[in-house]
């Protein structure tokens, strides 16, 4: 009797699969921790390998790979400051992206603007105020999925609001 109440209450605990949705058994659940394209590069600033980065490491390291494009101390226009995202963060469109950081609206990027930038989101990540982020306080935990299954887009480019969809 108590094997046929388990098996009922399994039953009705499972949930269904939404009406018109394939099933795929192969996909991977969506990931609720990851890291941001600039959270990795301030990782890779480590210089000493102790598994943190002080904001010492993170000026050295973006000084050295400034270096290597010219014009930087100067300025560079928005779209040589893409072609460095692309390489260093991982995408052209990479945070932080131009337009967040001109300053002075000369359309150019200068080594000065990029390390003041570095340095906020550095202080946004050491979560405890130590001088130094270490690879737990660089990831981000997202509270849902970012692919909602029930395909609501809010916050997601495009989307707009849902009434106006």
């Amino acid at each position: 009797m108590i094997a046929v109440l388990l098996m009922l209450t399994a039953a009705q605990a499972a949930v269904p699969p939404q009406a018109g949705v394939p099933v795929d058994p192969y996909r991977p659940a969506p990931a609720t921790i990851v890291a941001e394209p600039v959270a990795l590069f301030i990782a890779g600033m480590d210089h000493d390998r102790d598994g943190r980065t002080t904001a010492a490491e993170l000026r050295e390291g973006l000084t050295e790979v400034t270096r290597g494009t010219p014009g930087f101390a100067t300025g560079i226009g928005y779209i040589a400051y893409s072609d460095w995202a692309e390489r260093y963060l991982g995408d052209r469109n990479a945070v932080p992206t131009p337009f967040d950081l001109d300053r002075n609206g000369d359309q150019k990027v200068t080594f000065d603007e990029l390390a003041d930038r570095f340095d906020t989101l550095f202080a946004r990540f050491d979560a405890n105020k130590d001088g130094a982020v270490s690879r737990a306080e660089l990831l981000t935990v997202r509270t849902t999925p970012y692919n909602r299954p029930d395909g609501d887009r809010r916050g997601r480019r495009g989307g707009g609001r849902p009434q106006e969809r």
